[in-house]
Formats: structure tokens, C-alpha cells, sequence
């Protein structure tokens, strides 16, 4: 009976060791976890700015102009995820800026330690990123 309880708490303490090891959040080593958590999460934004091209060439279609997070709920090409007028999703904060003849979209990492920015706009639809800072049409594509 004894054995048992002598391999749970090698187990448990291998547990707790690996949990460390990937949550350090020492300067300059984010734990190996929170990196894939990070990559995961700048996919899924690369996919939502995509996404979000794809509601505002519709709405140019069909109305006429683009529109804001608001409006393109509203018409029905976003879902209600977007109602705000910058929309929180994955770990980015959304913020764009819409006429009826152009837009532009930034996307933010919430924790700036955790990801880089994002931006792109109806001129060439193309992202660009900032792995710093607030990203712009000078900077880089993806």
C-alpha cells in the first residue's frame, strides 16, 4: 500500500515541476506553454482578420460602403462576437476605422508581452505586423 502513494507523489511533484517550468515568467523566458498559447492565439487573429476582409468586401458588395464592427454585425456579416465597437477575441483587442470608401484594422495584443500587432486595410488587404508596436501599412507583411 505504501508503494501507491510513493509513485502519486513522485507524480504530483513532476506535475508541479513541469507547471513551473512552463509558466516561468522570468524576463526573457516565457514558459515554453504560454508561447504556444501565444501562437495559437496570433493564428486564430491572422484567421479573424481574414475574416473580417471577407465581411467588409461583402458589405461593399451588397451596400454600397464598409462599415464598423457595429455595422457589419448588424447586417448580418460578423457575428455578435463583434457588437462592440472594439471587440475583445483571443487574447487581441480589434479597433477599426471605416469610411464608405476604405478601412483599416488593427489588432492588439491585450498583454503586450504576448504577441505582436497586426494591421491591414482595404487598400491592398495585406497584413502587416509590429512585433512592438501598434502596426501600420509601413510596416512589414506577413
Amino acid at each position: 500500500m505504501s508503494q501507491p502513494v510513493w509513485i502519486l507523489r513522485w507524480t504530483l511533484l513532476g506535475i508541479a515541476l513541469f507547471v513551473c517550468s512552463c509558466s516561468s515568467n522570468a524576463p526573457g523566458n516565457r514558459g515554453t506553454l504560454l508561447k504556444a498559447v501565444d501562437a495559437a492565439d496570433e493564428t486564430a487573429t491572422i484567421q479573424t482578420l481574414r475574416t473580417i476582409v471577407s465581411a467588409q468586401t461583402q458589405a461593399k458588395v451588397i451596400r454600397g460602403s464598409y462599415a464598423d464592427f457595429p455595422g457589419l454585425v448588424d447586417g448580418g456579416f460578423l457575428d455578435a462576437r463583434f457588437s462592440n465597437s472594439t471587440p475583445t477575441l483571443k487574447g487581441y483587442r480589434f479597433s477599426m476605422s471605416a469610411s464608405a470608401g476604405e478601412f483599416s484594422v488593427n489588432a492588439d495584443p491585450i498583454d503586450p508581452a504576448s504577441g505582436r500587432h497586426f494591421y491591414l486595410d482595404s487598400n491592398d488587404e495585406t497584413i502587416h505586423v509590429n512585433p512592438t508596436a501598434g502596426a501600420s501599412r509601413s510596416d512589414p507583411t506577413l
